[in-house]
């Protein structure tokens, strides 16, 4: 019963008809019930992975985004496998596939518990290090979503997500240095430490431009730690400190 839906999607004439359609077939899923529907899920995979046909690409990532809209946290387990490829196509030579990519992953990715964000880092992790530019951008654009609806997992996780970014900051792409360093600031801005808090823009400042670590150490020693200082906050200052040592 669902070929008909899938076929729909993939021959409408135009995004709005492929959106219509992609909704028909979460409606319809959500109307089996998740454990039917995740062959449906799955038949996504190779049209994802369609390199000729632009409807394939574009449809498959509009029918992830109805799922999980369809499906709530409930279709998580079943969703989030999709993700790598959703952050390839975020390098996809058409606009409108590049833009469906987009839909698919913010949608996918509302989906998580906070208790989940430990298993999500490293296929973020992988779309940031291994992908093209776009992808990139995406999978860090994401990362800053995370530190809103997941603060607490992404404070806990920062001794990972730090060396990880910065190495993106320098990245040959400027739209990639600038959405990175949003990124880390956003990051930072986790931690929750009030004794840190006016030292981030130097402490972002020193990543961007390491000629500027000495400046910084002497704005943090100039700091009076009040508040205890736990893993989060080292996470940040350590590589700083590791830094102005070495030099």
């Amino acid at each position: 019963m669902s070929a008909p839906l899938i076929d729909a999607i993939v021959k409408a004439d135009a995004t709005e008809q492929r959106q219509v359609a992609a909704d028909a077939l979460a409606a319809f899923a959500k109307s089996e019930g998740l454990v039917k529907s995740v062959a449906i899920i799955d038949s996504l995979s190779p049209l994802l992975e369609n390199k000729k046909s632009v409807p394939h690409r574009e449809g498959a990532l509009l029918a992830l985004a109805s799922l999980a809209n369809a499906f709530g946290q409930a279709g998580e387990p079943f969703l989030i496998p999709q993700m790598p490829k959703v952050f390839e196509l975020y390098s996809d030579k058409m606009v409108v596939v590049r833009q469906a990519a987009e839909v698919a992953s913010k949608a996918v990715m509302a989906l998580p518990t906070r208790y989940a964000v430990r298993l999500l880092l490293p296929v973020i992790f992988h779309a940031i290090k291994e992908s093209k530019w776009h992808s990139k951008i995406g999978a860090l654009d994401i990362l800053s979503g995370l530190t809103f609806s997941a603060p607490q997992q992404i404070s806990a996780a920062l001794s990972d997500i730090i060396p990880i970014v910065s190495e993106t900051m320098w990245d040959s792409k400027p739209e990639v240095r600038d959405q990175a360093t949003k990124t880390i600031t956003d990051c930072f801005n986790v931690v929750g430490n009030p004794d840190l808090m006016s030292s981030i823009p130097y402490l972002v400042g020193c990543i961007n431009r390491p000629e500027e670590a000495a400046d910084c150490i002497h704005q943090l020693a100039a700091t009076t730690f009040v508040t205890t200082v736990e893993e989060p906050t080292l996470a940040i200052m350590c590589p700083l400190l590791v830094r102005g040592l070495a030099e």
